[in-house]
């Protein structure tokens, strides 16, 4: 099969998002049995280095200066559209219609859903719009977490985003979440979208369990980009409200944070009694296999969390709010859940005093992730997708 992928971000090094890891894994997945064209930008932070070994065309993204923003501004008030979304489009346009001449693709893989605005563009082939989560409550999720000017400024936006996925989801062969949650969320919007669901992916065997790993029966881990909004403000609702109650009932009990670029807020955890901050590591998997328990006391966020399934498949137990755990089986028995700073401690303090119900926790969950969010599974699911529309634009019409 041809696979045309157009998308925001181009799989590049540094990787340090999780749409440029989905990228990196799904372009790597796909293009063992297909043959996959991706045309996607080149942003500010990126070198000129793939992630991938594939068929790229990279478009360098020309970020806005003050006029551009102020530009971009007045436009997405004034016709009621996201505040990018015009110019991320425009920008990709002439490269698309031109790869659609150049590779005739069987089907297109646009995402995430600010670039719905190119389907016009596709000329009636079997379209799929990948959005990963519902955009309008990430955008609400950072308005949460906003400071000053910014929240009302966020909260408009997250507004004209709602109008937006309303209106220009229409049309595509498919949309394509990555849990129920959002998928349900997108369908309050419009229930006529023709929906499927297919989850994140991630590398299982970068975090596969280490038999030879000793954990410390009193450590608490969180990890992830630490100056990401939601991150923030569950780290200090570990350390600030959570992990007290628990140092309560285990004095010896400690939390470590440990994830690259940690916002002022989270530096300043570390004056608090059994906070370590630790910042960027080259070793991920080394901090979480040798803690005792991974806690995501998440309040705001979408989309499930990939910092969670990396820490199940290590075998390691993880207690979480129902935010944290969005997308996954509140229910399965494969981690604990619990909506209240109290309920929340007591469950860490079960995991910390019991090593069988840790490990019993652990195993349950790595067996859960593996199973349904390694890179195989979730690529099979995804050309199910693509074998649908093709299928369909193919049947003569009645």
């Amino acid at each position: 099969m041809r696979i045309l992928m157009c998308v925001s971000d181009a799989p590049l090094h540094p990787i340090n998002t999780g749409y440029r890891r989905q990228l990196t894994g799904l372009v790597t997945e796909l293009g063992r049995r297909h043959d996959v064209r991706l045309i996607g930008y080149r942003h500010r932070d990126q070198t000129r280095t793939p992630s991938v070994e594939g068929d790229l065309r990279i478009v360098d993204y020309e970020r806005p200066g003050h006029a551009g923003n102020a530009a971009d501004l007045a436009m997405a008030m004034t016709l009621r559209r996201p505040l990018r979304a015009a110019r991320l489009t425009r920008g990709l346009r002439d490269p698309l219609r031109e790869e659609l001449r150049r590779l005739r693709p069987d089907v297109v893989h646009v995402g995430p859903g600010k670039l719905s605005g190119l389907l016009g563009d596709l000329e009636g082939r079997p379209a799929v719009l990948g959005v990963m989560d519902a955009w309008h409550l990430n955008v609400e999720a950072r308005a949460e977490a906003a400071r000053g000017v910014r929240r009302p400024l966020l909260r408009a936006d997250a507004r004209r985003i709602r109008r937006f996925e309303a209106a220009r989801y229409r049309g595509w062969d498919r949309v394509v979440p990555s849990n129920e949650d959002d998928m349900r969320e997108l369908l309050a919007l419009d229930d006529t979208l023709p929906m499927a669901l297919v989850p994140i992916g991630f590398d299982a065997s970068a975090y596969a369990p280490d038999p030879a790993a000793r954990r410390r029966r009193d450590r608490i881990i969180f990890h992830g980009a630490m100056s990401y909004a939601p991150n923030v403000v569950c780290a200090e609702r570990l350390a600030r409200h959570v992990l007290p109650r628990v140092r309560a009932r285990r004095p010896d009990a400690h939390l470590v944070i440990v994830g690259r670029d940690p916002a002022p807020e989270v530096r300043a955890l570390e004056a608090r009694a059994g906070v370590r901050v630790v910042g960027g590591v080259d070793d991920m998997r080394h901090w979480i296999t040798t803690s005792a328990v991974w806690a995501g006391p998440f309040t705001i966020g979408t989309g499930i969390k990939t910092k969670l399934l990396e820490a199940m498949a290590t075998n390691t137990p993880a207690v979480v709010t129902p935010v944290g755990g969005r997308g996954l089986d509140l229910a399965s028995g494969t981690f604990l859940v619990g909506s209240s700073d109290e309920e929340l401690a007591a469950h860490l303090c079960s995991v910390l005093q019991d090593e069988d119900l840790a490990r019993v926790l652990g195993e349950r969950g790595g067996d859960y992730v593996r199973g349904s969010y390694d890179w195989p599974a979730v690529g099979r699911a995804l050309e199910r997708v693509y074998e649908e529309v093709v299928a369909e634009k193919r049947m003569p019409a009645r």
